[in-house]
């Protein structure tokens, strides 16, 4: 079933709490900065689901979920100065669903919950937490991270543990409006209570190596599912200042278990001039390599393709500058595609209280393309009052689902006070080949308190 979504509203609150405290005790005593930070949205939204395209309504909810978002963080600050110490970290979800026919009303997951130990060159950190780049690119896991710097610029970095299923991945501030099977693509559903957590775990490592112009590294990484290898990576990356002016970049993972590249690129950076910087790169991908073995979509590959293309921006003025680019598309067995855009931003006027960007897109695919259009205005209202509009089209060379266009309207208003209390609200409204009408908008009220205290010797 695809869904369709009526004319809505959304009303987000988010209340927002930091408290930052640090001790700075007798010089026996340690040093130490603790946070908290607390969040919480509240969405309200109907939702009607079409048996096809053009169907009639088969069922009609009204949703009403409560985030709650905490996160805990503990530093030791006499690291640098003892040559050891501990940290602690933990971030939290919780949600409540009130609505006709919700499934299930209440929810949650712990994101992160790790305990750090540094001592000298080595740090060890046991508990959820994530891994991102190289063969990794990004995942979390229950388990061990041990990170050493082994000197003359080596350093080594293993890990091990059980997956993290995506139960924790939700966005918060945002409903996403797309077709049911879209849906479960992007957040496929789990079955809960048959799973077994042993059968799902990864392992890797990473060898680099730095100077001063020169980075580089590799990595390797290993992760299994139920059915056995979900992927196994091998990724070798370096970055290396050629001058003050110019740098330069290669990386390339291979699936070892298809025997593929699944990704290489190459890219130069320059700045010939203080007003124009240039970029230059090349891509070579097959995305159907970064599914997990397991997939059933990791059988219907989508064939590997190259992109080539450079980026640049001329600054024209201090308050003024011009940005452009165009990239070409080779993919295998069809037809080539390509992308562009021109776009401009200015601050303008000489106080520096209006930013204006406009920007014309096109992109072309085998199956279709579109040009876009998308202009966005900045400006402080008041010395602690700021406002955004935005307006974004999109314009199908062929119709999909029967809309030749998306348009998408967005403003907000933020005031800022002197006393770390900040107040925005926010509105969107979109129509889309999946919703006829999106109309979203968020009230968020972040309040942070930073306080000391000094104790001194007994």
């Amino acid at each position: 079933m695809r869904e369709i979504f009526r004319p809505m509203l959304v009303v987000t609150l988010t209340l927002s709490f930091e408290r930052h405290a640090a001790a700075e005790p007798a010089p026996e005593r340690d040093r130490y900065d603790f946070r908290v930070h607390s969040e919480t949205h509240a969405q309200l939204f109907q939702r009607a689901l079409l048996p096809g395209s053009y169907g009639s309504v088969i069922a009609d909810d009204t949703l009403l979920p409560i985030y709650q978002y905490v996160l805990l963080e503990a530093r030791d600050e006499q690291i640098a100065q003892r040559g050891a110490g501990i940290d602690v970290e933990l971030a939290a979800w919780g949600r409540g669903a009130f609505a006709t026919g919700s499934d299930a009303p209440l929810d949650g997951d712990v994101q992160t919950a790790n305990v750090g130990y540094h001592r000298g060159p080595v740090t060890l950190r046991l508990g959820r937490q994530h891994v991102a780049g190289g063969a990794a690119r990004y995942a979390r896991f229950d388990g061990l991270l041990l990170d050493a710097a082994l000197g003359a610029g080596f350093d080594a970095e293993l890990y091990a543990g059980l997956t993290v299923l995506p139960r924790w991945n939700e966005r918060p501030n945002y409903t996403y409006l797309g077709a049911a099977a879209d849906s479960g693509l992007k957040d496929p559903a789990l079955p809960t209570g048959t799973r077994e957590r042993t059968n799902y775990f990864m392992t890797g490592a990473r060898f680099g190596w730095a100077s001063r112009n020169v980075r580089a590294g590799l990595s390797f990484h290993e992760q299994h599912e139920l059915g056995g290898l979900a992927r196994r990576t091998l990724t070798a990356d370096q970055v290396t200042s050629i001058s003050s002016a110019v740098s330069a970049g290669a990386s390339a993972s291979a699936e070892l278990d298809a025997e593929k590249i699944a990704e290489a690129r190459i890219w130069v950076d320059a700045a010939p001039t203080a007003a124009l910087n240039v970029s230059v790169e090349w891509l070579h991908t097959e995305p159907a390599l970064f599914l997990s073995r397991q997939s059933v979509l990791s059988v219907f590959s989508a064939d590997d393709y190259d992109e080539a293309g450079a980026r640049g921006v001329v600054h024209a003025s201090p308050r003024i500058a011009v940005e452009g680019g165009a990239w070409a598309e080779l993919y295998s067995g069809s037809r080539p595609g390509a992308r562009s855009e021109l776009a401009l931003r200015m601050i303008a006027d000489p106080a520096g209280t209006t930013f204006v960007r406009v920007a014309y897109g096109r992109v072309l695919t085998p199956d279709n393309g579109y040009h876009s259009l998308r202009s966005s205005f900045t400006r402080r209202l008041l010395p602690r009052l700021f406002g955004t509009l935005e307006a974004y089209a999109y314009l199908y060379d062929q119709a999909i689902h029967g809309y030749r266009a998306s348009t998408v309207y967005a403003g907000a208003v933020e005031y800022r006070s002197e006393h770390a209390v900040a107040l925005l609200w926010s509105a969107t409204l979109v129509r889309s080949p999946f919703a006829s009408l999106d109309a979203q908008t968020e009230l968020r009220l972040a309040y942070d308190l930073d306080f000391s205290t000094k104790r001194g010797a007994r």
